[in-house]
C-alpha cells in the first residue's frame, strides 16, 4: 500500500515537474529576446560610435543583461580573442551549437543571430548598422509574437503535466 502510494506521489510529482520545465521554456523565450535585443542595440553603439574591437564590443555590450545571453556573447568574445583566425560568424556558429540547450530561442532568431554574426566584421561600419538595425527590428517581431505564445502556452503545460501525472497515477492504481 505504501509503496503504490509513494510511486503514485512520485509519478504525479513527475508529470508536474516536466509541465513546469516546458512552460518554463516558454516563459524565458520572450526575456532572452528582450535581452537580445538590448545586447545588440549596445553592440551597434559600441561598434559605431566608441569605434571598440568586435570582442570588446560584445563582452561591454552585456553589461546590463544576466544568464545564458550574456554567457553567449561572452564566450564568442572569448572565441574571437583566443582563436585570431576564427571569423565572427563561425565564433557564433560554434557558441550557439554549444549553448543551444542553455538559450531559449528557436530557429527564427538562430538564423537572424547567425546572419548578424556572419556579417559582423565583414562590412563597413555604416552596413554594419543597417545589418544590426535589421535584426533588433526582426527581433523586436519575433518578441512579440514569443510573448502571445507565452500567453497562450503557460498555464496549458502546467495543467496537462499536473493532469498528465494524475491521470498515470490513476492508471496504475
Amino acid at each position: 500500500m505504501w509503496v503504490k502510494l509513494i510511486g503514485c506521489c512520485l509519478v504525479i510529482f513527475t508529470g508536474t515537474w516536466g509541465g513546469f520545465m516546458i512552460a518554463a521554456r516558454y516563459v524565458e523565450r520572450p526575456k532572452q529576446i528582450r535581452q537580445l535585443i538590448g545586447c545588440i542595440a549596445s553592440l551597434g553603439s559600441y561598434i559605431n560610435y566608441a569605434a571598440l574591437p568586435l570582442a570588446e564590443a560584445l563582452e561591454r555590450s552585456t553589461a546590463t543583461v544576466d544568464g545564458p545571453v550574456r554567457d553567449f556573447f561572452t564566450e564568442i568574445a572569448t572565441i574571437i580573442n583566443t582563436k585570431g583566425w576564427v571569423s565572427p560568424g563561425q565564433a557564433f556558429v560554434e557558441t550557439l551549437s554549444k549553448m543551444q540547450d542553455k538559450l531559449a530561442i528557436y530557429h527564427p532568431e538562430r538564423e537572424i543571430i547567425l546572419m548578424l554574426g556572419a556579417s559582423l566584421g565583414a562590412i563597413d561600419r555604416n552596413e554594419q548598422q543597417k545589418q544590426l538595425d535589421l535584426a533588433k527590428a526582426e527581433l523586436e517581431k519575433i518578441h512579440r509574437e514569443a510573448i502571445v505564445e507565452r500567453d497562450q502556452n503557460v498555464k496549458m503545460y502546467r495543467y496537462l503535466g499536473v493532469c498528465a501525472g494524475l491521470t498515470t497515477a490513476i492508471l496504475l492504481v
